[in-house]
């Protein structure tokens, strides 16, 4: 895909995350951000692109950053990552470090219960 085949909003999107004046229309879009030091994904299950400059996500479909996550053979955009079984499985089995484990003794204001 070409510069020149984005919608305005998107080619503006790029000018704005890369700091430029004018983009090189004619070039290939996965050249222009290699040669910015980016990856170009396709999110697996609704196809959004998405790329990476080494820090973070940016959604070029939408024209936003984005909480995607590479899984295993690619990527998933932040909305299909929240409806996926791999976002499910990380919530069940989820264990804040802050949670430590504790021993209560003692006896309650009743003088016939106990902890």
């Amino acid at each position: 895909m070409r510069i020149k085949e984005l919608s305005s909003r998107q080619m503006e999107f790029l000018k704005t995350v890369f700091e430029i004046d004018a983009l090189p229309l004619e070039q290939d879009l996965e050249e222009f951000l290699e040669s910015k030091g980016c990856k170009l994904y396709s999110c697996l299950a609704c196809g959004k692109l998405i790329f990476h400059d080494n820090y973070e996500f940016w959604n070029l479909s939408e024209c936003c950053d984005d909480n995607s996550k590479l899984i295993d053979g690619g990527l998933l955009c932040e909305v299909c990552y929240a409806k996926s079984p791999e976002n499910l499985k990380d919530w069940v089995f989820f264990r804040p470090t802050y949670i430590k484990p504790m021993e209560f003794r003692g006896k309650l204001n009743a003088p016939d219960k106990e902890l």
